[in-house]
């Protein structure tokens, strides 16, 4: 079976394959077992069996992706709606 890069999933789908990973691991099943039985690699594998092992089932729910909203900014919020009232777009008139 082809590995399947947890990237490209939905945050609901890498929680469904996280919580199988783990009904899997606690039958007994070996982690490069599972890993070959549900395409994820042994790394995405043993995240979410660490994942568990450290917070239990709500541990398994991803995070959310991308950046923080207003991660990076250089102005504040009020700072840069001051600048951009300042801003006057002017469209040329054919």
């Amino acid at each position: 079976m082809d590995k399947e890069d947890v990237r490209k999933q939905t945050r609901e789908v890498l929680h469904e394959r996280r919580k199988q990973v783990v009904r899997m691991h606690r039958k007994g099943i070996g982690v490069m077992k599972i890993a070959e039985q549900t395409g994820l690699s042994w790394s995405a594998v043993n995240v979410a069996l660490q994942l568990y092992e450290s917070g239990g089932a709500p541990a398994l729910r991803p995070d959310a992706r991308g950046k923080k909203p207003g991660s990076g900014r250089s102005l504040s919020v009020d700072r840069s709606k001051r600048s951009s009232a300042r801003f006057v777009i002017i469209v040329p008139s054919n």
